[in-house]
């Protein structure tokens, strides 16, 4: 997914507004970043024009939620701790991001608390 189609990345972690709406979500900026894809993510800020570089500094591929979520080698602690957690609770990784929001949440929402969005740009 390149996270350009309207709605891309949120529509992977809520597949059905209905059920969004029966989840009770904590709401705070880099959280709402994540899900939606639009915030302090190179690929969004290079749509909307103040940078011309889409590469996440970790040089490896464009900075996206997916690639943050998965890849990205500046977040691999964080990553992996909660890849630990989700493993301890008899979970597998890799998970979607529908599985990181409705099975995980607590996990997916201290890793991203975690990060500093403004210092991967």
């Amino acid at each position: 997914m390149n996270g350009y189609e309207k709605g891309g990345s949120y529509k992977t972690f809520f597949l059905s507004v209905r059920k969004r709406l029966t989840q009770k979500i904590p709401i705070f900026p880099e959280l709402t970043t994540m899900l939606t894809g639009h915030g302090n993510i190179k690929s969004f800020l290079y749509r909307l024009g103040p940078t011309d570089n889409r590469m996440c500094p970790c040089e490896e591929e464009e900075q996206t939620v997916d690639h943050l979520i998965s890849k990205c080698k500046k977040l691999r602690n964080q990553r992996n701790e909660m890849i630990r957690k989700i493993k301890n609770t008899g979970g597998n990784w890799p998970a979607t991001n529908e599985t990181l929001i409705n099975n995980y949440q607590f996990f997916f929402v201290k890793f991203v608390k975690s990060l500093e969005l403004s210092d991967l740009k």
